[in-house]
């Protein structure tokens, strides 16, 4: 146990993890602000470039019609525009569903996986085998349950200026009327994630994205060897790609703040899905560049001291100078929250508007949130898509239903 001499100890430490926190934030804050000049800088209103739209899908028959007639309704040219919906293993007609546009969409390809090797990710396995009848100079990936503007496609590719191999944007959960507080919390838990993301590449640092929403120049993804390195892991086939094209130094990541940008998705319709997504995403910290490994670590470390600390101050083994920096943090993820919204204006479409409620509520679960999810994601499984993993996969087991993304 800590005696009275570790305390300062134990302040310093605090105060080394808590200031990179503090000081990431700050950067994805102003990051946010920067993004506008960076579209500016970089935007490519003329150039045209084929491209090929890949949608992994497992049982979204009930919302991938929607997808494609979205799709179908886009302003970019028909003829540079190639889909791809790749059905894995479906059990719900998805791909009977999707073959159902082809009137619409002459450009679809509906293909059919029946097994997943037994060391590749099964999201990674679609979206490879859609990339071996992939055409198009850029490469889309977004989920089948999502929603799509008419200038979704346009307002991605304008983004690829000469040297940029990676754009994404926003993708946000839709309000679908009255909800429990459980799910708008949710909701605003990811709309933090994509806030943070956007700031993140607006400072340069461009630690994460969300497939969803996520254009690839081909040549920079075959520049950095793909999935390889990774490919076992569930998650990552968006953040631990965008990293790795980061790490090579070759290419730039830009974020679209165009309007026509914003991807609308839908929420996880049970706190057991929320459970089993988090666990999911938190299973691919070992996975991350080491300087995203490094600030998950020290996030990780100020997480715990901050969590421990007023046990230790019950214990009257410390003093309670550990609330200074807990209400920095707290200060701060306002401050990055009340940025996002402003700037990407979202008050007339409906999504969760960041009620200060709510947020403090999200505050005090925060903490516990994040080191269950980063702990439990390396040691426990996950459900996801009716099999249960590891955060590696050497071998899986059906479930018996189906789990909405």
């Amino acid at each position: 146990m800590l005696d009275a001499p570790w305390e300062p100890l134990w302040t310093i430490l605090l105060l080394i993890a808590g200031s990179v926190y503090l000081i990431v934030l700050n950067r994805v804050r102003s990051g946010i602000f920067n993004l506008r000049v960076l579209e500016n800088a970089r935007l490519n209103r003329d150039g045209l470039f084929s491209v090929s739209i890949i949608i992994p899908c497992r049982n979204e028959a009930k919302h991938v019609g929607a997808a494609l007639d979205d799709l179908a309704a886009q302003d970019y040219p028909a003829d540079l525009i190639q889909v791809i919906v790749v059905d894995d293993r479906s059990t719900d007609g998805t791909g009977d569903v999707a073959r159902s546009r082809r009137d619409k969409l002459p450009g679809l390809s509906v293909l059919s996986i029946e097994s997943c090797p037994a060391n590749v990710s099964p999201k990674k396995n679609a979206i490879l085998r859609g990339l071996r009848e992939a055409q198009g100079e850029i490469i889309i990936t977004t989920d089948g349950d999502c929603r799509f503007q008419p200038g979704w496609i346009r307002s991605l590719v304008s983004g690829f200026a000469a040297d940029v191999g990676v754009v994404t944007g926003l993708t946000i959960f839709d309000r679908q009327g009255r909800e429990p507080l459980w799910q708008r919390l949710q909701q605003l838990d990811y709309l933090s994630h994509s806030f943070f993301a956007s700031g993140a590449i607006g400072s340069g640092l461009a630690f994460n994205c969300n497939g969803s929403n996520l254009a690839l120049r081909r040549q920079a993804f075959e520049d950095v060897g793909g999935y390889e390195q990774f490919r076992q892991v569930i998650t990552g086939d968006d953040t631990l790609l965008l990293q790795k094209i980061r790490r090579s130094g070759k290419w730039r990541i830009h974020f679209s703040v165009q309007p026509d940008s914003l991807v609308r998705s839908w929420p996880e319709e049970t706190p057991k899905q929320v459970l089993n997504q988090r666990l999911r995403w938190g299973s691919g910290g070992l996975s991350y560049s080491r300087d995203a490994m490094a600030l998950a670590l020290s996030t990780f470390v100020f997480f715990l001291m901050l969590f421990l600390s007023p046990f230790l101050l019950l214990g009257g083994l410390i003093s309670s100078a550990w609330l200074v920096p807990l209400a920095l943090k707290i200060v701060q993820e306002g401050r990055v929250m009340s940025a996002g919204w402003k700037f990407f204006g979202l008050k007339p479409l409906r999504v969760l508007r960041p009620q200060w409620a709510e947020f403090a509520l999200l505050e005090l679960i925060h903490i516990p949130a994040i080191l269950t999810f980063s702990i439990g994601g390396h040691l426990l499984g996950f459900q996801w898509k009716g099999e249960r993993f590891k955060r590696t996969r050497t071998k899986t087991v059906e479930l018996s239903g189906t789990v909405h993304s």
